[in-house]
């Protein structure tokens, strides 16, 4: 993920779209929402939708008010949004570039988009890209998870392939890059909301875990965002020596509030341009 605050689409084709509306009209069973109205999903519920490893979000732009930092968010697609892209990866360039990490971003890897299902990108009063973080996944092998980069012992790995093979068949996703631009008004409740948005892509790409990696100086924030550390994986010196790395998971079933029901309904019902 980034800053170091923490964490290290297709276009819409056929029946996508009409499913998009379907997603709307029953968007508490099928996106997990999780207030008292419509009842907390079980494991069923989410090894059921995990059955199917196309995402919910499907490649439209979408967008919400963050009521506590003041910022947009938008969600979309690099090849929805490819100037909005553009302008997401440089700033996340510059902000690892502060901490001499710049080489995380992976730029030359990542730039052309592919490999990112979506990105939440926080905009100011001026539109500019501010903070975010990036997406990926659904994944179908343990091998697709940036984590298994960033641990080189063959012991550690090993307990990694069992880690995440254990959360593979229930749907698994991953988190990185996030970051948030220095020296902008109310930087702390944006940094906040970053971590707390990253964990959408659950519900959005149709997963019960996330996974993430953060710096030691980071773990609280994305702890208290809902992610428990991995005790059984040893920290590990990503991006560099200076860094104690530890891995990241959340559970989709472990993370509900009021607060995620508002904002992901805000997000399905919304469509920008």
């Amino acid at each position: 993920m980034g800053d170091h605050i923490g964490v290290t689409m297709p276009p819409v084709v056929g029946g996508r779209e009409r499913r998009f509306v379907e997603v709307v009209d029953v968007r508490a069973s099928d996106v997990w929402l999780s207030d008292a109205k419509h009842g907390r999903p079980t494991e069923a519920d989410v090894d059921r939708r995990a059955e199917d490893p196309s995402p919910l979000f499907v490649g439209r732009t979408l967008e919400f008010h963050d009521e506590k930092s003041g910022y947009r968010f938008v969600a979309a697609s690099p090849a929805a949004e490819p100037a909005l892209w553009t302008e997401f990866v440089a700033g996340a360039l510059t902000a690892y570039r502060k901490y001499g990490v710049e080489t995380a971003v992976e730029y030359d890897k990542i730039i052309d988009g592919v490999s990112t299902t979506y990105f939440f990108a926080a905009l100011d009063a001026e539109g500019a890209v501010v903070g975010g973080s990036r997406a990926l996944g659904p994944y179908r092998s343990v091998d697709d998870a940036h984590p298994m980069v960033e641990w080189t012992d063959p012991v550690h790995r090993a307990v990694l392939r069992r880690v995440l093979g254990e959360c593979l068949a229930h749907g698994l996703v991953e988190s990185k890059m996030g970051w948030v631009a220095a020296g902008i008004p109310r930087r702390r409740q944006l940094s906040t909301s970053v971590a707390r948005t990253t964990t959408y892509c659950m519900e959005l790409l149709g997963a019960r875990y996330l996974v993430g990696t953060a710096a030691h100086n980071a773990l609280e924030m994305w702890t208290q965002s809902g992610a428990r550390i991995v005790e059984s994986v040893p920290p590990c010196p990503y991006p560099d020596s200076r860094y104690r790395t530890r891995l990241l998971l959340w559970d989709v079933l472990e993370s509900r509030s009021c607060e995620r029901t508002r904002e992901l309904e805000k997000l399905l019902t919304s469509e920008v341009g």
